[in-house]
């Protein structure tokens, strides 16, 4: 099985090794738009942890469509979404959005704003990574997933 990790990028460090976790416990890959396939870094965000590159400065501007095309495309190629969003973020929602309204896949969002109508229409809201890996591993029984 294959997830996209969707969170904002003031939580990489935190997220990251929660999805470490993630594929030790259950067995699945973990695609984190922050890092590549080989768990390293995106040039930019390695600039930015050296203070070397601001969030949004016109370097990063010029990459956006770069990079949304790419993580769109991840989201298409993973089954399931895990979005954590413990407050707002413009990437992580609009990750949400894609993959639960459009592709129409589980998408599962740890999440502080309990009882929103957009929320609770594209996704399933869950209080703790418990709940998460617990969804997690019943859609894995549901649908076969080796």
């Amino acid at each position: 099985m294959k997830i996209y990790l969707s969170h904002p990028l003031g939580l990489r460090h935190e997220i990251k090794e929660w999805a470490k976790e993630l594929e030790e416990k259950l067995r699945v890959r973990i695609y984190n738009p922050f890092y590549d396939v080989r768990a390293r870094k995106r040039k930019g965000i390695a600039l930015f942890d050296r203070g070397k590159l601001r969030p949004y400065s016109m370097e990063e501007k010029r990459k956006s469509e770069e990079i949304v095309e790419r993580n769109l495309e991840a989201i298409r190629n993973c089954d399931v979404l895990i979005a954590v969003l413990p407050y707002p973020s413009i990437g992580t929602i609009m990750e949400i959005f894609y993959s639960g309204y459009v592709l129409q896949k589980p998408t599962l969002v740890l999440a502080y704003l309990k009882g929103h109508p957009w929320l609770n229409t594209v996704a399933r809201i869950y209080n703790t990574r418990k709940e998460v890996v617990n969804e997690i591993r019943r859609i894995r029984e549901v649908m076969n997933y080796e």
